[in-house]
């Protein structure tokens, strides 16, 4: 008789458990995909959004000095403009190569922009670029002043060109607003303001 131990067949060994997070189903991935998404939308619906910022420029003189004592111009503002109409922006526009350009931006009070661009001496580069290539449709007298119109029916730009100089500067009224707030805000300018 020998004398060997029998050993008992071995038992399987217990499969190995999935950790979690670790190559989880593709069930799982969507619920928690859509967990994330649902807690960014709560999330998005709760931070307040403004529709528009208001820019209201507040020296709108003081920057018009400034400027005119820089360049050695005459620039214009407008006059008597009732409250309705709000300054947006007004600074001195200088890109390499182009001649440097007085801009001031209002929103009238249609809701629409108006600007006055100016410059001493503009090119035909110039004038093309401030009413948005825009083809001259005839003129208007403003104030006895002749203003040629210009549209630029693509980008809903209109202008007016002044035929001679405001203050010893080639002068540009244009932007989104209907004619009459062009030729009513043109009305207003006056140099050296």
């Amino acid at each position: 008789m020998s004398t060997t131990p029998q050993t008992a067949p071995a038992a399987p060994a217990p499969a190995p458990q999935r950790r979690r997070g670790m190559g989880g189903s593709a069930r799982s991935m969507i619920i928690s995909m859509v967990v994330l998404v649902a807690g960014c939308a709560v999330w998005l619906a709760m931070v307040p959004r403004v529709s528009t910022v208001p820019r209201e420029v507040q020296d709108v003189p003081g920057i018009a000095r400034e400027v005119g004592a820089q360049q050695k111009w005459q620039v214009a503002l407008p006059q008597g403009l009732p409250a309705q109409w709000v300054a947006t922006n007004v600074r001195l526009l200088k890109y390499d190569g182009k001649a440097p350009t007085w801009h001031a931006g209002y929103q009238a009070p249609s809701g629409k922009f108006v600007s006055l661009e100016q410059t001493k001496g503009g090119s035909d580069g110039w004038f093309k670029d401030q009413t948005g290539f825009g083809q001259a449709i005839g003129s208007v007298s403003v104030g006895g002043t002749t203003w040629t119109k210009f549209e630029n029916t693509d980008k809903d730009q209109r202008s007016l060109v002044r035929t001679g100089p405001l203050g010893g500067l080639d002068t540009v009224v244009t932007g989104k607003a209907g004619w009459d707030e062009l030729q009513h805000f043109a009305g207003t300018l006056k140099p050296g303001a």
